[in-house]
């Protein structure tokens, strides 16, 4: 039985050690070391695969159920919450017969790890879809948990190795400790490494819940196919799994899926019956999350699309989005939709991008508003929020990062790409060049082309007709504007506060409209220019800017020093905060936490 593990960042991943070595490691390491496993152990193929690739992300060879893994996330809730959360799951799997004896509650340092033996559910054999069978299984048997950990390639945090950001360990409780210990209490307890975990077996207590096999989807009988609808998509939906089109044909049909509103796992569903059992269904997973998550879009221009494209098809004239007239009723289901939905890859979660002991978050219909001084940063920072920073572990995290429509009105498309690169590298303008010489740029876009994937760029100054157009084509759930007074004005608004505040109004009526989050980049006033501390009406047009933002952040800073200081002045609907942040040759904008933890090593 072998892991992938990871070490301090999910990033730092694709080491593959046995079992065996993976214990070694949490006694080396674990006292210092965040240390992730897989969720699913690989069979001792995976090792020949990484030999032969290099790498084991394409990897869709056999997993192992060994433990079936329930994640308890604490996300927002308080730890009291969250413990009564992972005490009325344990009492439910004792009532089916899951008892102490098959398995084991871990705190993960912030939250809980349900671990349940893979015998619960009888003998499984290792084999290519047990992930999905797992997720399925999951999904019959609960709700409200997180489904996510049941990716091929999922991580979780190993027993006996810290929690960087709250310094506990991941431990093992005791069903007598788990039903009477506080919070306060547990997380004392957890101060200390604690390896004495006990041996788990299930015994086919929940053998009759296993899904083993993905539901068969009917053909539509006795009725016609809308056939004018996009009839290209229809043609390459309906020439099947063709070899030698086939990934490009179901990229298409994922990408033309997700731009008409159908949930991911619609998605997946059509595209396993339609593959007829041809590639692996782990693939086919795989390309429709990255498509739902990239936001890939394909246009009539498309060379696959012109091949199938056919006269019959209709286009109707897109409209503006309308605000009616809304009853109490109406408020009151919308009021529902809003705190019921799922805001994953679309909300900007200012806490974890900064650092911050809080997670205040930026939701779809918000815009939110920088400005600083010339020299301060600004273009960087929102750089950093689009590629997915973390100031706080100095990493790139791929979970922050949503599709993005990053409109560079100042900076060339070229100068963008290559502070994206810095960034996501960690590298300074002087390393760029010298690879550049080397001939090595390639191979350093090509090594971190993935963290740059879900964001696009414009550089000619667009009306803001153009930018609507262009969001309803591309879709992205994130604008960035840099800066707003360069969006080119309509005819006859004059003078700059007028065109500033059409500008400011319009952008957030295309959050609003389009449920979409906007950054808009702005320069400050004259006479605030010199001043050391901004407050609210710093910006140029006043009054249109904080007006019409829904969260306003200062930059305070100068191309003279590092430290710059963030601070909060507005938020509808969330929390004020200040942060000291600090520039670095890579425009990375550390916490300055972090460079402390990194000077006192």
């Amino acid at each position: 039985m072998y892991y992938e593990i990871a070490f301090d960042s999910i990033g730092n991943r694709g080491h593959i050690v046995s079992e065996e070595e993976l214990f070694d490691l949490i006694i080396e390491r674990g006292k210092t070391s965040s240390i992730y496993a897989s969720v699913f152990p690989y069979t001792s193929d995976i090792l020949n695969f990484q030999t032969e690739r290099g790498d084991i992300k394409d990897y869709y060879g056999k997993r192992i159920l060994k433990d079936f893994i329930i994640d308890v996330d604490k996300g927002d809730d308080t730890d009291e919450y969250c413990l009564k959360k992972v005490r009325s799951l344990t009492q439910k799997l004792e009532e089916a017969g899951v008892d102490e004896d098959s398995c084991t509650v871990y705190f993960s340092g912030t939250g809980y790890h349900v671990h349940i033996d893979g015998k619960v559910f009888g003998e499984i054999e290792p084999e290519v879809n047990i992930p999905e069978k797992t997720k399925a299984t999951a999904q019959k048997l609960f709700k409200n948990i997180d489904f996510s950990v049941y990716h091929r390639r999922s991580l979780i945090r190993v027993v006996g190795t810290i929690n960087q950001k709250s310094k506990l360990y991941k431990i093992p409780l005791t069903h007598y400790e788990l039903s009477v210990l506080s919070p306060q209490d547990i997380r004392l307890m957890s101060q200390t490494q604690r390896l004495d975990v006990k041996t788990i077996e299930g015994n086919d207590q929940l053998k009759k819940y296993w899904v083993n096999e993905p539901p068969k989807i009917e053909p539509l009988r006795g009725a016609a196919e809308p056939i004018t609808i996009v009839p290209c998509i229809q043609k390459i939906y309906n020439n099947g799994a063709t070899e030698g089109t086939r990934n490009n044909s179901m990229l298409r049909i994922a990408s033309h899926a997700r731009r008409s509103g159908i949930p991911s796992t619609a998605c997946k569903a059509m595209l396993h019956e339609w593959n007829n059992g041809q590639l692996k269904r782990e693939y086919i997973n795989d390309k429709v999350d990255y498509i739902y998550k990239k936001g890939y879009m394909y246009g009539c221009n498309d060379w696959l699309l012109k091949e199938n494209c056919n006269p019959r098809c209709i286009f109707y004239k897109r409209k503006d989005y309308m605000v009616d007239l809304k009853t109490s009723t109406d408020m009151q289901k919308s009021l529902v939709d809003r705190m019921t939905s799922d805001f994953s890859g679309r909300v900007l979660q200012l806490g974890k991008s900064f650092g911050l002991d809080t997670n205040p978050k930026v939701y779809p219909g918000d815009m939110l508003t920088m400005f600083g001084g010339t020299g301060c940063n600004k273009t960087a920072l929102a750089q950093g929020i689009s590629l997915g920073y973390n100031a706080l572990t100095d990493s790139i995290d791929e979970e922050l990062q949503i599709p993005t429509l990053f409109l560079s009105l100042e900076l060339a498309d070229w100068y963008v790409h290559r502070r994206n690169l810095q960034i996501v590298n960690d590298i300074s303008k002087e390393d760029v060049e010298r690879k550049a010489l080397k001939g090595q740029l390639n191979d350093i876009y090509n090594d971190s082309k993935h963290f740059l994937e879900h964001m696009v760029v414009q550089t000619i100054p667009p009306t803001m007709d153009q930018i609507r157009e262009k969001v309803r084509e591309i879709q992205p759930k994130l604008v960035v504007v840099d800066y707003v007074e360069l969006i080119e004005p309509p005819q006859g608004v004059k003078g700059e506060y007028e065109q500033i505040k059409h500008a400011c109004q319009a952008l957030r009526s295309l959050a609003v409209n389009q449920d979409i989050v906007v950054i808009m980049l702005s320069q400050v006033s004259r006479e605030m220019s010199r001043s050391e501390a901004l407050d609210l009406y710093a910006g140029k047009g006043s009054g249109a800017i904080e007006n019409s933002s829904s969260h306003v952040l200062a930059i305070n800073g100068s191309n003279k020093t590092k430290k710059r200081k963030l601070e909060m002045l507005k938020s509808t609907d969330g929390e004020l905060f200040e942060k000291d942040l600090f520039w670095t040759p890579s425009f990375r904008i550390k916490s300055g936490e972090y460079l402390r933890g990194e000077n006192s090593k």
